[in-house]
């Protein structure tokens, strides 16, 4: 199952998600941007606070190379929506150590306007 988030509205701090231990969990994050946005000109960094990399896109694509190891092989972003401003990331195996504060930062390189938004995710063991 992939579960959804309480009372989440777009771009509203302080969403809350909720998984349990083994589940898909999808962490919303969206903009609404007057038409389509440029993904070769923009970074998009989910992270845990300031130094825990969760996920980072930038230049058109995924670029994990800093990525936590603990995260490894199980986020993904909606790809084919990015450009429409659905920044949201999927967890796939939630596992207990994923709950935490999680930032969702997108940065336009050109004018370097940032939008950010904070989910936090709750996970249970079964």
């Amino acid at each position: 199952a992939v579960w959804n988030c309480l009372g989440f509205i777009p771009g509203q701090l302080d969403t809350t998600c909720h998984a349990f231990v083994g589940e898909t969990v999808v962490l919303p994050c969206t903009s609404t941007p007057p038409g389509e946005l440029s993904l070769s000109k923009s970074m998009l960094y989910w992270q845990i606070g300031t130094k825990q990399l969760v996920h980072f896109f930038q230049n058109g694509q995924d670029s994990l190379e800093g990525q936590d190891e603990k995260f490894h092989g199980r986020t993904s972003l909606f790809l084919d929506q990015m450009k429409h401003g659905n920044f949201s990331l999927k967890i796939s195996n939630v596992q207990l150590w994923d709950d935490a504060e999680y930032s969702c930062i997108y940065r336009q390189t050109e004018n370097h306007q940032t939008k950010k938004s904070t989910i936090k995710l709750n996970v249970s063991g079964k």
